[in-house]
């Protein structure tokens, strides 16, 4: 056979390989596209703050314990495309998920060279097939941990053509692409590590792996900049106080606590991916323990008897899993989520099909993880399905969480939207009664079922509930908005005099501006304060507010509604209107 033949042929099969990848990766998550806008999806996509800056320079001005600027980047690019419409941006995470299965089989080659390329493909359709992988694609905001793992491959691959080639452009690739990860999500920072295992395990002379983390360091240090120190200073700040990271009940004997049944539960989910939940609480089983022994008793022995490759992919887990188990006591996220093991099952992939491939004929090889294939692809189209909704999102989370206070309360709502009034209130009285719930908690559960009050007309009751929402959070947003737009109602009723209507709007507009205050980009509220001064006759401040609600989108209905208001707003001006007095 010629070179050009052997050529040849070997891209057929790297394109065959490829195409099988994506295909798969489409394939295992297809019905995310069809899927709605669920949890805080909806918040994300219409917030300014996150969608929209006057200049590109803008996305990277932040601070704050979440400073993501290519979420933002990405996102603005999905509004521009897409608006309203969840399909567009369900689209961009299938994509980067199926790019991220295509860098998987790209890296485990790399890493496999001493063996045949079928097992960085099933490692590749491991990774595109994981159930766990459910969570990050099929959730909008889930994305950060889809952008930070492609920057996270790349950067990885710069390193590696460094670390066999010497060839220092490597260095700059790896550089730039950790950067981005960071700017992806915080847990990007974890390359640095990750670089340092490989170059230890495969034994690179120690000046060449101290220039990598050298720049590598410097890196880090203009991520921090440019985040203004954010994330150091909440890391530091006194446990348990506003704004910390760290819980009040983080002890020694609280962090290896976590650290065993957390480490457990990880374990669990990335070899038997099922019984999957949005909220998923630290278990209590000693089954754990156990598991995680095991774990620790397995990792040691691959590290002595099977060589570097899985050696390093095992130090891959569990450095990429580190700010994951952080969570676990820290009082900012969820102690658990499947979306925290995304950039964890890179390795994990790799590592199942490389001791596969090892201790398997080829034939058994390929008949296994045929089967796990096929059952990771039934157990990701179901998962993928439960988030077709809140409503099957939120059912599905309750019957698994029934504790949860969040599982609830965002339940109710999913059955407030349905007109379930009914199931509702029964759902938010649950969790109302569910001891050791935050102010901020206790806040949103009042301001719902003061939703349902104003579904029923009932303003007295729903100005009680809001009164107790504001008391228990003195920041609740949404309660100063419910609490105007009562206001409104009020004046609108039938036997009103002209002074007690005027009292009403001038309160509801004093409701508003304090929800504007602490949430600049709430579009409603503009246009809910446009309306009540529209209603005063004070049409200068309602062209304003008119004016911002159509520059957030033209298209949608508020906006043409505005659009419609605002003409008669300066017509009635031109014609001599006059404020209520």
């Amino acid at each position: 056979m010629t070179i050009s033949g052997t050529l040849k042929d070997r891209l057929t099969v790297n394109t065959f390989f490829y195409a099988a990848i994506v295909t798969a990766a489409f394939a295992g998550a297809i019905a995310s596209l069809s899927n709605g806008f669920v949890w805080d999806d909806m918040h994300v996509v219409t917030n300014p703050v996150l969608v929209d800056t006057h200049s590109f320079y803008g996305y990277f001005l932040g601070k704050g314990i979440y400073y993501r600027p290519f979420l933002r980047l990405s996102l603005a690019v999905d509004w521009s495309l897409w608006r309203m419409n969840p399909m567009g941006y369900h689209l961009q995470n299938l994509l980067i998920h199926a790019a991220n299965s295509v860098l998987v089989f790209v890296v485990a080659g790399r890493l496999f060279s001493n063996i045949d390329r079928l097992a960085a493909f099933f490692a590749a359709l491991t990774f595109a097939l994981h159930p766990v992988h459910s969570e990050s694609i099929a959730w909008i905001s889930g994305r950060t941990d889809l952008l930070t793992t492609f920057f996270f491959l790349l950067g990885f691959l710069g390193f590696v053509i460094y670390r066999w080639e010497d060839n220092l452009k490597g260095i700059v690739i790896c550089a730039v692409f950790y950067l981005f990860s960071m700017f992806s999500k915080e847990n990007g920072i974890t390359l640095i590590a990750v670089v340092a295992a490989y170059g230890i395990v495969t034994k690179m002379p120690w000046r060449r792996l101290a220039l990598v983390s050298c720049v590598l360091l410097a890196v880090v240090v203009v991520y921090f900049m440019m985040r203004h120190g954010s994330g150091l200073t909440e890391a530091i700040t006194k446990p348990g106080t506003r704004g910390a990271y760290l819980s009040p009940l983080v002890s020694l004997k609280n962090f290896l606590y976590m650290l065993v049944y957390g480490s457990g539960y990880y374990i669990d989910k990335l070899f038997v991916p099922i019984h999957l939940n949005l909220l998923p609480e630290i278990p209590q089983s000693a089954g754990y323990v156990w598991l995680f022994c095991a774990a620790v008793g397995g990792a040691v022995y691959c590290i002595i008897r099977c060589g570097a490759t899985m050696s390093f992919m095992i130090l891959w887990i569990v450095l990429t899993m580190l700010p994951s188990l952080s969570i676990t006591f820290s009082q900012v996220a969820a102690p658990l989520g499947e979306r925290y093991l995304y950039l964890s099952s890179v390795g994990f992939s790799i590592l199942i099909a490389g001791l596969f491939a090892k201790v398997l004929n080829r034939k058994v090889f390929i008949s296994v993880f045929i089967i796990i294939s096929i059952v990771y692809f039934v157990f990701l189209y179901q998962r993928v399905g439960v988030w077709r909704s809140d409503l099957t999102l939120w059912g599905d989370t309750v019957k698994k969480s029934p504790h949860s206070v969040v599982a609830h309360t965002n339940y109710a709502i999913a059955l407030m939207q349905e007109q379930d009034i009914v199931g509702c209130e029964r759902e938010l009285f649950i969790a109302l009664a569910i001891p050791d719930k935050s102010g901020e908690q206790a806040a949103l559960i009042f301001n719902a079922l003061a939703n349902v009050e104003i579904m029923r007309k009932d303003y007295k009751k729903a100005m009680n509930y809001l009164t107790a929402a504001i008391n228990n959070d003195p920041g609740c947003t949404a309660a100063y908005n419910n609490l105007g737009y009562v206001y409104m109602q009020l004046s609108d009723a039938s036997g009103v005099d002209e002074k007690r209507k005027k009292e009403a709007l001038l309160t509801a507009i004093s409701c508003f501006n304090k929800a504007i205050v602490q949430a600049p980009y709430l579009v409603q509220t503009k246009f809910n304060l446009g309306l009540c001064y529209f209603m005063l006759q004070d049409f200068d401040n309602a062209m304003e507010f008119f004016s911002e609600t159509i520059d957030a989108d033209p298209m949608s209905k508020l906006g043409q509604q505005a659009a419609s208001l605002l003409a008669g707003a300066k017509m009635r001006k031109a014609a001599g209107g006059y404020r209520l007095r």
